[in-house]
């Protein structure tokens, strides 16, 4: 797979994931909005919603949400247009995060809401794929640095071995 692939999808999947936030916060402006995605007594947006247990140190998860796919946002289209390996970095880094914040939001609403909200689930899933793929060109990545360093330029005056005196 070619990294300009991954990243192109990196770049959709962060919209996807920052569309799916803003829709979260929408149904939680306008509840109604909440039953287009509640499936089941299980499968509910609406139930999650109600429960009491939506926000993390007194922010609503929906603005965490649309914070963390902001600032991956602001990280890849930087990395996108210059491919600088300290913002590829970083975009692993913030990831990982919202990985890290998209499973305890996860557990939060299995074990103690008893619901899934699937619109909520969808950006755990977007998370955990744009890590994925983040770290993937990461790992691609270090790869190729170490390949070039390892092989003299010939046109290089520094090629080859140096003069000992």
């Amino acid at each position: 797979m070619r990294a300009e692939t991954v990243h192109a999808a990196l770049l959709v999947l962060i919209v996807a994931g920052l569309g799916l936030s803003a829709f979260a916060a929408y149904e939680t402006v306008y509840p109604a909005a909440a039953g287009i995605c509640s499936i089941s007594p299980f499968f509910s947006c609406s139930k999650v919603d109600q429960s009491g247990h939506t926000t993390t140190l007194n922010v609503a998860d929906w603005k965490i949400g649309i914070a963390g796919f902001v600032a991956l946002l602001a990280v890849d289209v930087p990395l996108y247009i210059t491919w600088r390996r300290d913002l590829l970095q970083g975009l692993v880094a913030l990831s990982g995060i919202g990985v890290g914040v998209s499973l305890y939001l996860g557990y939060v609403e299995l074990a103690v809401i008893h619901a899934l909200c699937p619109v909520c689930f969808s950006t755990y899933l977007v998370n955990a794929v744009v890590f994925l793929l983040s770290l993937w060109l990461l790992l691609s990545s270090r790869g190729a640095d170490e390949k070039d360093e390892d092989t003299p330029e010939s046109d290089s005056p520094s090629a080859g071995p140096s003069p000992t005196p």
